[in-house]
């Protein structure tokens, strides 16, 4: 009897939790899709983005948390329209779900600031480096975008050759598409008035869905912790925890390359709820940037640039998560 109402116990101490979090999660999709909706059009006809300044607009728009910046960049960055080290620079600023969890997590909510800041000033000096390295690299890549915009006549017979056009119509078609975020939302609007109807559904109805969402990924994080401290005793957990501290970082990057904002939401929550450290919270943000990875693959056919990318990306994560945890912060 003791066993079942011990039972009973945890898993309303986790519904209880879960449930606290659902008005502050849905409060704060709503401005999230108000942001991502009225900045994430704009960013890709903007003339910052091959300029000196690149770099800080980037890592600027990857830490506000949403789901469409990091793949919108990724689209451009295969497009040829944006330099490599920006990509890496939003990918490194992008927290997915982190923000919203750590503002509704009073024990935590004072690691936010740090957080944010590490990553912004992390992508700030990652991108400007990279981008340094590569000059040549971006500068062809961003000379080769602008040809395509432009189609030359034929010298002998001054007309459009067939391949031209193929480019061109390719060309077209890609910038047509609209970009989605981790949902399978529109991110971006599609020039024409929206009827109240999709208003009600863009702002109300897809941060309610999203919200539930990741309810359920909290509720499911906070049964399974909670039977497990049930299961195995909290002093036994902890000590579990302390010993293996030394691959937490390693194991948080693996979880935060899954392309899927549920990645984002474990780590946090673990952090959140003791299950791991400040370093191991970071490695695993840090190389979190939701479906962006799959984006990047699906769209940029250079196979060794895409690993190239990734690896960075994991070796950072994994750098930054050790010397955090060896700082002792």
């Amino acid at each position: 009897m003791c066993g079942i109402l011990s039972c009973m116990e945890f898993v309303w101490d986790a519904i209880k939790d879960s449930l606290i979090l659902l008005p502050f999660l849905f409060i704060a999709y709503v401005i999230i899709e108000v942001i991502e909706y009225f900045s994430a059009s704009k960013i890709e006809h903007s003339k910052l983005l091959a300029g000196k300044y690149s770099t800080l607009f980037g890592a600027s728009f990857g830490l506000i948390p949403q789901c469409g910046f990091s793949v919108v960049a990724t689209d451009l960055y295969a497009s040829k329209k944006l330099k490599i080290g920006t990509l890496i620079a939003v990918y490194i600023a992008t927290s997915d779900e982190a923000i919203p969890l750590l503002l509704t997590s009073p024990n935590k909510i004072l690691s936010l600031l740090p957080l944010l800041l590490i990553k912004f000033v992390l992508a700030l000096a990652v991108g400007y480096i990279v981008d340094a390295i590569f000059s040549g690299f971006n500068k062809k890549r961003l000379a080769t975008s602008e040809s395509a915009k432009e189609l030359p006549l034929n010298a002998d017979t001054h007309q459009i050759t067939e391949e031209q056009v193929s480019d061109e119509e390719e060309h077209h078609d890609h910038e047509e598409h609209h970009h989605k975020g981790c949902c399978g939302h529109e991110i971006e609007e599609d020039g024409q008035k929206p009827s109240k109807k999709a208003l009600a559904k863009r702002f109300l109805l897809h941060p309610l869905v999203h919200t539930l969402k990741i309810f359920a990924f909290i509720l499911v994080i906070n049964l399974a912790f909670g039977g497990l401290v049930e299961l195995i005793t909290e002093e036994r957990l902890v000590s579990f925890l302390t010993s293996s501290k030394a691959f937490a970082p390693l194991i948080a990057c693996v979880v935060g390359l899954i392309p899927n904002c549920a990645s984002s939401v474990i780590i946090t929550k673990l952090f959140t709820l003791g299950g791991i450290g400040f370093g191991a919270c970071m490695a695993g943000l840090i190389v979190n940037a939701g479906i962006a990875f799959v984006v990047l693959f699906k769209e940029n056919k250079n196979l060794k640039q895409n690993f190239a990318i990734l690896g960075t990306m994991f070796t950072l994560g994994i750098a930054v998560g050790y010397i955090i945890q060896l700082i002792g912060f």
